[in-house]
């Protein structure tokens, strides 16, 4: 029994460091092509490592392709959306979750089987509806519908479901309203949860293009997937260039993960999935 835990280890190990290269490759290749030439990009066969490593392509991208406004929309659009959403669908997981009212589950199921709807079917109405708003080419018009979120509801609640509801019969004797035992009791306990979706609703934001790319018209409200998408030229792509522009851009991204991975994976884990 010792010896096949010890190679059942073994072996669970030696897998997961195989997977966990691969999806390590193509980003180590994206920062060694950052450090490249434009002649290194192009040799065949490939040059795995630069000869040097070449600044020159980050200095570009700044100053060539105002990345910096890029980057400065990009956080306005991102922690628009993040906050107003996880806070809103707070007070709507708590309403699934611990209040009675009629249809509850039905209106539940019918949100639910919004998730199904593509976000390429809703382009044209959603687009249509900000022009009467005169919101188009307005970053505005990116915050807004990003914000409510059918995925972040349910996300929560099924956490809010794990609580026992004696904590709140017990603030409810205490006095609480709806709303103290929200703030005061499911908030708190929900700290994982809430930081864990924050991320996640941070990383659609930051890397979304489909819909920005639709709406927005103007160089000075471009997001970054926008503008790195904009570094391919007609006939020509610097992948140089492209892998530094893209480079920048994960950084945030990265840094908010490795700050927040312990309440991420606290938060995913302890979501159950009780309905």
């Amino acid at each position: 029994m010792a010896k096949s835990a010890f190679y059942t280890k073994v072996f669970t190990v030696a897998i997961l460091s195989i997977l966990a290269v691969v999806a390590a490759t193509p980003f180590v290749w994206m920062i060694l092509t950052a450090f490249k030439t434009e002649r290194e990009t192009m040799l065949i066969p490939m040059q795995f490592l630069p000869e040097s490593l070449n600044f020159e392509n980050f200095v570009l991208v700044f100053t060539r392709f105002n990345f910096h406004i890029y980057y400065l929309n990009s956080i306005i659009t991102a922690i628009g959306i993040t906050i107003p959403q996880v806070f809103i669908s707070s007070f709507a997981a708590y309403a699934f979750a611990r209040i009675d009212f009629p249809g509850k589950n039905i209106i539940f199921v019918v949100l639910m089987m919004g998730l199904m709807v593509p976000l390429q079917m809703i382009l044209v109405p959603r687009f249509v509806l900000m022009m009467s708003f005169g919101w188009v080419n307005n970053l505005i018009a990116v915050i807004i519908p990003g914000i409510p979120s059918i995925f972040a509801t349910f996300f929560i609640r099924q956490h809010i479901m794990t609580i026992p509801k004696e904590l709140d019969e017990s603030a409810r004797i205490d006095g609480c309203s709806h709303l103290g035992i929200l703030t005061l009791i499911i908030l708190p306990l929900s700290k994982s949860t809430l930081i864990a979706m924050s991320i996640l609703t941070l990383v659609f934001a930051w890397n979304a293009l489909i819909w920005p790319l639709t709406i927005l018209s103007s160089m000075d409200n471009f997001t970054l997937p926008i503008g790195i998408a904009n570094f391919q030229g007609q006939f020509i792509v610097r992948f140089n260039d492209l892998m530094a522009g893209a480079t920048v851009a994960v950084l945030p991204i990265l840094v908010v993960f490795l700050i927040g991975q312990k309440y991420f994976l606290e938060g995913i884990s302890t979501t159950g999935l009780k309905a």
